[in-house]
């Protein structure tokens, strides 16, 4: 059992955690933190964007829309009939597990019984137990679910942002498939897809609290000291143009009041992950400078009634896509979109406040150290981050670097008039 560990230091938040590399091919990282609860996150690098066009074994593969969700909901499930989140419930862990565009995890929280909970997690997800008959009887649950989606106005119309930002292909694909698609889901589809993607050289496990960096080695040794190390599977790579697919999006649905999301979609991200985190650093303070409920354009929309007290912004970048978005609630979202192109072009004509992106950058790296209070937003930052490419620490200099200029550049290279969207929906 390898047991050499590379140690991440930051001497300025005094913080560390350990990395090491299972023979299984299974990355581990334990980041150690004097705390009541502990946590531990299991994520594959299989969501939505990867399920057709990865190369496995040299081969292209191919799965319908809503399998990755589809896997993460059935692996619960055990040959005995006995449910995963029962067991670990019983062990005082309070258990749960998310899939996304990118990544499939699994995780769970306690105050007790961890080395046991830690064994049970690795233990299922490594353990897949499908049928015909608790597939068709999952597949019910899951088109409940996609129903449930489909009725709700602020799922549809994140929805269809990313339809009118990318088109219909898998940067808009619905994490939970449609109905048709999960149709054609089987128990032979999920055995295939599982040993495709759900190869410890494609996984990586991330342990956050008091917790024993050797013990924790130990545990996971127990269940996978038969598992061979495989090659993971290539992802493939998504590419689109700056342009929207369709500038306007409208459905009609059961709302008191229209609801709109505005996309403002970004340059393909760069292949450097270290590029990505500075970028992703540098557009979250633009959009607090430009979009925060303190600055001028949101006072001026909700001061002039075009927008109510409903109102979010914020900047997402993965490997794959990159975009800024505006949620709100008023009358006439076109409107709202004209007079967010006006502020904009408004501020490029008058320049950004260099006081202002003192302030912001001040505010992020304050919400930076706040997450180190808490064993699951650690986990989950130290998932994301080094599912990316990225190391953890990396981000708190990238944030103290980040200059003004940096963040005049990205300002001035984006925003171009025809890189907005707009999804609206309407009452019926």
């Amino acid at each position: 059992m390898n047991n050499c560990f590379k140690i991440y230091e930051d001497k300025v938040l005094k913080e560390k955690y350990y990395y090491t590399k299972h023979k299984s091919g299974l990355d581990i990282y334990v980041f150690p933190k004097r705390m009541t609860q502990k946590t531990a996150w299991l994520g594959v690098k299989l969501g939505s964007f990867y399920e057709d066009g990865a190369i496995v074994d040299g081969k292209t593969v191919s799965y319908p829309d809503g399998i990755s969700h589809f896997l993460e909901h059935k692996l619960f499930s055990s040959e005995d009939g006995v449910d995963a989140c029962e067991i670990l419930a019983s062990l005082g862990a309070d258990a749960n597990a998310y899939t996304s565009n990118n990544k499939t995890v699994y995780m769970f929280s306690c105050t007790e019984n961890f080395e046991e909970a830690l064994a049970e997690l690795v233990s299922f997800v490594y353990d897949p137990h499908f049928t015909a008959e608790n597939v068709a009887s999952e597949r019910g649950i899951i088109t409940q679910e996609i129903k449930m989606c489909l009725d709700s106005p602020y799922d549809t119309v994140s929805r269809n942002l990313l339809t009118a930002l990318y088109g219909k292909c898998k940067l808009s694909s619905d994490v939970l498939g449609d109905e048709r698609s999960i149709a054609k889901i089987s128990e032979k589809t999920l055995y295939s897809c599982y040993e495709s993607f759900y190869r410890c050289s494609n996984m990586a496990l991330v342990v956050c609290g008091d917790v024993d960096r050797d013990r924790v080695l130990r545990t996971v040794e127990d269940i996978l000291k038969d598992h061979e190390a495989a090659e993971p599977p290539t992802l493939p790579t998504l590419s689109y143009s700056r342009a929207v697919k369709k500038p306007y999006i409208e459905k009609r649905m059961s709302v008191s009041q229209p609801i709109f999301e505005i996309g403002i979609k970004d340059a393909m991200p760069a292949d450097d992950p270290r590029e990505r985190l500075l970028r992703d650093v540098a557009m979250t303070i633009l959009d607090e400078m430009l979009f925060s409920r303190a600055g001028e354009l949101f006072g001026e929309l909700f001061e002039g009634g075009y927008i109510n007290e409903s109102y979010s912004y914020g900047y997402s970048i993965t490997r794959d896509a990159a975009f800024h978005s505006i949620y709100g609630e008023g009358d006439d979202p076109a409107l709202v979109l004209e007079r967010v192109k006006e502020y904009v072009e408004r501020i490029k004509k008058r320049g950004l406040s260099e006081r202002d992106f003192l302030r912001c950058k001040r505010v992020m790296y304050a919400e930076f150290l706040r997450d180190f209070d808490n064993v699951d937003d650690i986990a989950g930052s130290l998932m994301n981050i080094v599912f990316d490419g990225g190391e953890l620490f990396e981000y708190r200099s990238i944030i103290e670097s980040v200059s003004f200029d940096d963040v005049q550049k990205c300002f001035y290279e984006s925003f171009d008039k025809e890189c907005y969207a707009l999804s609206v929906i309407k009452n019926k």
